[in-house]
Order: C-alpha cells, then structure tokens, then sequence
C-alpha cells in the first residue's frame, strides 16, 4: 500500500469488485465479461490496483489480465484504467499505473502491455508518464500498443 497526496493505492480484493464494476460500467459502454468477472473474482489480489480516497471510497482502478500470445513471454495485459469523473485529470491513473508496476517489479514478470485507442490522448500519455513506451500500433483495435519492461528476479 502507497499513500500519496490524499488518495492511498493498494491491491484490489474480490470485496472491491461490485465497486469497481459500478464505476467500469459509469465510464464504459461496455460491462465486463462474465468469464472476466470470475477471473477477478478469485484472482483480484494477483491482477487488480485501486486508488482510494480519504474516505475509503474507491475513485480509479487498474486491471490486467494475461494474454494468451504474450503468456510464453511472461508479460502480463494492463486491460482497463477507470477513474472516477470527478477525479480526472488528477494525475491518478498514471500513479496508479506506476503503483501497479512496481507490484510486479522483481517478480517473474518481464513486463506489461497495454493499448492506448488512437483517439485516447489521455491514456496514451497516462501510460507514458507510467513508463510505457509505444512499440507499435495496431489494427484492431485501432490503437498504440505499449510496453513496460521490468525486473525480473533471479
């Protein structure tokens, strides 16, 4: 757990997730898969980040998953970043991304990708400002793929 300014940074529990379903579904059109939900559901201190408030509220969530052409890489997928309207433009989905880096950093991991829509200026430099690099752009979706080394241990 991180504290920074007002907002603390922690990993996720399967306890956060109504919460975080609630504002996903405040700020995407589209809810989250079932098979997503049962994957968060039993895994979400090992693939969720959240940044809460002074008063405990949950305000942005990060969350991955592994892709199953970057597994053999050992690469873990940043899959969304929400944070809550009234908090963007606060500076926290990039702290909160740096926050859930640093929770992989010297494991087994050797980075983490993520995709920035083309359209998304926001996330893309949200990412950067986390480390992210662009290493290439894709088709569908149309959008930057990044990537975040880490360190694994030996």
């Amino acid at each position: 757990m991180v504290i920074k300014d007002k907002f603390t940074f922690r990993r996720g529990g399967h306890d956060d997730l109504k919460k975080i379903v609630a504002l996903h579904n405040s700020l995407y059109p589209r809810p989250f898969l079932d098979w997503l939900l049962m994957l968060y559901r039993y895994k979400a201190s090992e693939l969720i980040s959240v940044a809460t408030d002074e008063n405990g509220e949950i305000v942005a969530y990060d969350l991955f998953m592994f892709e199953p052409s970057e597994m053999k890489s050992d690469v873990l997928h940043e899959l969304y970043v929400g944070v809550a309207p009234s908090y963007q433009d606060q500076g926290i989905a990039g702290s909160l991304r740096k926050y859930s880096a640093s929770c992989y950093d010297n494991g087994c991991l050797s980075g983490l990708s993520t995709l920035a829509p083309f359209s998304n200026v926001k996330a893309l430099r949200s990412a950067q400002k986390a480390g992210y690099a662009i290493t290439k752009a894709s088709a569908k979706p149309a959008a930057y793929y990044l990537f975040r080394y880490l360190k694994k241990s030996r």
